[in-house]
C-alpha cells in the first residue's frame, strides 16, 4: 500500500539500550501492534519475545498475513503516544512466526490529541463531497482552463469601459509595477500620469505606494505615459481565496484611460468584477460527488473514508482538503471541511484519506451534535 503522509509525526528516537528493552518488554510483549499500511487496513501482529540486547523480535501474524525476508514493515501502537518500531523481516519460523529485526524504534513527542474509534460497517459515511477540478495555487506553471476563459470572457465584455484593458494572470515576463501588485496583492491607483503627487501617496494599506515600493525611475515613468497620451492607469490583483482561507493571486486587471482619471470609485467597481470573475471560477472548479463512503475510524478531532470514486482517486491526492455531508447512523447529516492529512492507495487504487477536521457548518449545534455521537460511539466500544 503506498501512502502519502501531509503532516510529519515529530517523533523521539530511542538509541538507549536499556529504554528499548523497557518499552518492549513493559509495553508492547504479547499485546497486538498495528501493522502500518496493510492490506486490507487493520491488520495486526503480536509481539512474542524480545531479545536479550533489544536488536529482534518475533512476532505472530494472522494467517492470512505473509511477510517476505528483507521486507521493511512498520508497527505501531498508541500508548497515550504514538509509538512505532521500524523493521526488517529476518526469518520466517513456520505457524506465521516471524523475526524482525528492529531497526528503529521512536515515539511522538506529544500525546495524541483524541484516540480514534474504529468503526464497523454501516455506522457513519460521508457523501456530497465538494472538492476543487484543480487546485490553485500561488505560483501556477499550468493554469487551469477555467481561468483563462473567464479573463478571456470579461476582457472580451469590459472592452468599452475604457481606452486599454487588460486581463491576464501573472508570467515571468511582467514589468516590475505588475510583479510588485502578485507580490503585495495591493492595487496600484495612478490617477494623474502627468502630476508626481500621484506617485507618492497612497489612499490606504490597500494600495501601493509608487515611489516606495516600486523600483522605477518616475520622470521616465511619467514620459512614457506622456508618449502614449496614458492619462490614468490602474492595475487591480485578481485575488482567490482556497478552502484554506489562503489568498492567492490568480492574475490582474490593468486598466488604461487616455481622457479620464480614474478614482476611488472606479476602484470600487473594478473590485466587484474581480469579485465576480473569482465566483465564476470557483463555480465552475468545484465538483460534487454523492457517493457513500464509509468511515473506518472517527475522534474528536478527524476521520479516516475510504474512497473510490473514480474522479476522486484523481483528484483529492491533489487538494489539501474538501467540504463533505457526514451521516451517522439513524441521523440527519453534518456539514464539514476535513483537510487531508494522510492518503493511502491500495492494491485496487482505492484511497484511505485521514482528514483533520478543519471547520463544522455555521448550523446552530452541529459541531455539538458531532462530538456527541464520538462519544456515543466511543463509549460503545468501551462496552464491547
Amino acid at each position: 500500500m503506498e501512502t502519502t503522509e501531509r503532516t510529519k509525526r515529530s517523533l523521539d528516537v530511542f538509541s538507549d539500550k536499556e529504554k528499548k528493552l523497557h518499552v518492549l518488554t513493559k509495553f508492547l510483549l504479547n499485546q497486538e501492534l498495528n501493522i502500518k499500511d496493510s492490506e486490507p487496513p487493520g491488520d495486526v501482529c503480536v509481539l512474542k519475545k524480545v531479545a536479550g540486547d533489544g536488536t529482534k523480535i518475533l512476532v505472530h501474524s494472522r494467517p492470512t498475513t505473509t511477510f517476505a525476508v528483507g521486507q521493511k514493515i512498520t508497527l505501531y501502537k498508541i500508548l497515550g503516544r504514538y509509538l512505532h518500531l521500524e523493521c526488517t523481516v529476518d526469518q520466517e519460523k513456520g505457524d506465521s512466526q516471524y523475526v524482525l529485526t528492529l531497526d528503529k524504534i521512536a515515539i511522538a513527542k506529544k500525546d495524541r490529541d483524541n484516540q480514534r474509534v474504529v468503526l464497523q460497517p454501516g455506522q457513519s459515511w460521508i457523501t456530497n463531497i465538494i472538492s476543487s477540478k484543480a487546485k490553485i495555487e500561488t505560483d501556477m506553471f499550468h493554469v487551469p482552463t477555467a481561468i483563462k476563459v473567464n479573463f478571456q470572457d470579461y476582457e472580451t465584455k469590459l472592452k468599452d469601459k475604457c481606452d486599454f484593458i487588460k486581463i491576464s494572470t501573472f508570467s515571468a515576463n511582467d514589468e516590475e509595477k505588475i510583479r510588485t501588485v502578485k507580490k503585495t496583492k495591493k492595487l496600484l491607483l495612478i490617477e494623474d500620469t502627468q502630476n508626481e503627487e500621484s506617485y507618492n501617496t497612497a489612499s490606504n494599506d490597500e494600495f501601493i505606494n509608487f515611489s516606495e515600493e516600486i523600483d522605477a525611475e518616475i520622470p521616465k515613468e511619467m514620459n512614457q505615459f506622456r508618449n502614449q497620451k496614458i492619462l490614468s492607469e490602474l492595475i487591480l490583483p485578481i485575488i482567490y481565496l482556497n478552502d484554506e482561507d489562503e489568498s492567492i493571486p490568480i492574475g490582474y486587471i490593468q486598466m488604461q484611460s487616455k481622457s479620464e482619471k480614474f478614482t476611488i470609485d472606479t476602484v470600487m467597481e473594478t473590485k466587484t468584477i474581480a469579485f465576480e470573475m473569482v465566483d465564476r471560477i470557483r463555480n465552475s472548479n468545484l465538483i460534487r460527488s454523492d457517493g457513500k463512503f464509509p468511515v473506518l475510524d472517527i475522534s474528536e478531532g478527524g476521520l479516516k473514508v475510504k474512497i473510490d470514486h473514480p474522479d476522486l482517486l484523481l483528484s483529492l491526492p491533489k487538494l489539501n482538503g474538501f467540504h463533505f455531508d457526514i451521516f451517522f447512523k439513524m441521523q440527519a447529516p453534518l456539514t464539514a471541511f476535513g483537510q487531508i492529512k494522510s492518503i493511502q492507495k491500495d492494491g485496487e487504487g482505492h484511497l484511505t484519506v485521514g482528514l483533520a477536521l478543519a471547520g463544522h457548518s455555521s448550523r446552530p449545534g452541529e459541531k455539538k451534535r458531532f462530538l456527541e455521537n464520538v462519544e456515543v460511539l466511543r463509549k460503545q466500544l468501551t462496552k464491547g
